[in-house]
């Protein structure tokens, strides 16, 4: 009985084949089509190449039979993986997803495949994970804000991997950079601000550990409060918990200095946190207290009042980079800097001082 039933359960030789067999091949699809291989190869990687008629009748075998080409050894031969990576602080933002978004769009566009991976705020350690990445086949890397990382240069460098810096613009640098200026953008905030008669204005600034972001705003401010001959005001927030923090950060600066006219916070998501508090604390924007964000995500001019910023052109700069780095990839073109203009974009949070009696 045992051994009539193993016979019953037992698959014919030809099933069993066809059971090993789960993907189709190259060859099921050309005889489906009735085409050579190497048509079907050309109307799959080259579709130009093949006659419209042609192309269509391979796609649609290729369809009905779910046949996936072998880009892992296609990618072998070539020697090639067509993956780029965007190392970014994190996903959870506005700012970040919108530059990420357009990098993404970009790459998929073209063909290639985009890795994302978080780094945190710190642009001084970002080699272990850039590290990941790399073994990972990464073949250039488009790195959020400066790289300040030695190692992480060093070992670019000695591998020939393409490093790309997006969203900071910056004149001289050793790693080609695709953004726009934050020391000029802040300046034309701050001059904005004393046009329209403020002389108090304090600022609210993310952490600036490893973040040339912020280190080039508070320059900015700093050196016109020194060509001002004032003493600058400036609160801090942790960069993880701005939006809770930027309510704090206002409460300090309207004890310590309740004179303060014009409040700049370094990042919208700060600004808005703030004007939260405001509200709370009976301080109104902005008859009391003028007040601007920067980077001008999608919120900012929803927000009652809406919020002055300066805008970014975030997908700009995201589409530049992936642009730039499939570039290097597929021709050799020497990666360069490019800088973009932003705009300061003036809204009813801001308005002319207040005067005493």
């Amino acid at each position: 009985m045992q051994q009539t039933g193993e016979k019953l359960l037992a698959k014919p030789k030809s099933q069993a084949i066809q059971a090993r067999r789960i993907r189709p091949t190259i060859h099921d699809v050309a005889k489906a089509a009735g085409v050579s291989i190497a048509t079907v190869s050309r109307a799959l990687n080259s579709p130009d190449s093949v006659r419209k008629e042609l192309r269509e009748r391979v796609v649609a075998a290729a369809d009905s039979m779910d046949y996936m080409a072998d880009s892992v050894g296609k990618a072998l031969r070539r020697q090639r993986t067509q993956i780029i990576s965007t190392m970014l602080p994190r996903l959870a933002d506005p700012l970040f997803s919108a530059v990420a978004s357009a990098i993404q769009e970009t790459l998929e566009e073209n063909g290639y495949l985009g890795f994302v991976q978080t780094s945190g705020f710190d642009n001084s350690n970002l080699f272990d994970r850039a590290k990941r990445l790399i073994e990972h086949g990464t073949e250039g890397l488009i790195i959020f804000g400066r790289i300040d990382d030695q190692r992480l240069l060093d070992y670019c460098r000695a591998h020939q991997l393409p490093l790309l810096s997006a969203y900071s613009y910056f004149e001289k640098s050793e790693v080609p950079t695709i953004g726009f200026d934050n020391y000029l953008a802040t300046r034309q905030l701050v001059e904005m601000l004393h046009t329209l008669g403020h002389s108090r204005i304090a600022m609210i600034s993310g952490s600036d550990k490893g973040n040339d972001r912020q280190q080039s705003r508070i320059r900015a401010f700093r050196d016109i409060n020194a060509e001002l001959g004032q003493e600058p005001v400036i609160e801090f927030t942790h960069m993880d918990f701005d939006m809770a923090d930027g309510g704090a950060a206002l409460r300090r600066i309207m004890e310590n200095h309740p004179e303060t006219t014009a409040l700049i916070c370094n990042r919208c998501v700060i600004a808005f946190s703030v004007m939260v508090e405001a509200r709370r604390l009976g301080i109104t924007v902005p008859e009391h207290l003028s007040l601007t964000g920067f980077d001008d995500i999608d919120y900012a001019a929803l927000f009652d009042p809406s919020l002055t910023t300066v805008a970014v052109p975030s997908e700009k700069i995201g589409r530049a980079a992936a642009k730039a780095m499939i570039a290097r990839l597929e021709t050799g073109a020497p990666l360069g800097s490019r800088r973009f203009e932003t705009e300061v974009i003036l809204r009813r949070s801001v308005a002319r001082p207040r005067t005493t009696a």
